[in-house]
């Protein structure tokens, strides 16, 4: 599903990027759902084939445990990492 500009929509570029940081720290769906997300394997399988949506707070949690910026996860950047200044 695209919008009119052809984007994919936010959530479609945010579970693609959480599934490959997921796979490349070797963590199942299993523990993702319950260390990050706090739901079941199922839950969390749904949430990143796109038959639920990812909350605000999916993303929130997503970013702080692979140490990414919320911007990445919404692919507003390709910039992995957090600026970790002072606020």
């Amino acid at each position: 599903m695209h919008n009119k500009k052809g984007l994919k929509p936010i959530n479609d570029v945010a579970r693609h990027r959480i599934d490959e940081l997921r796979k490349e720290a070797g963590m199942t769906q299993d523990v993702y759902g319950r260390e990050v997300l706090h739901c079941s394997q199922g839950t969390a399988s749904q949430k990143l084939s796109g038959q639920l949506a990812l909350s605000a707070v999916d993303i929130w949690r997503t970013a702080l445990v692979f140490n990414v910026s919320t911007d990445y996860l919404y692919g507003l950047t390709d910039i992995r990492t957090r600026d970790m200044a002072p606020v």
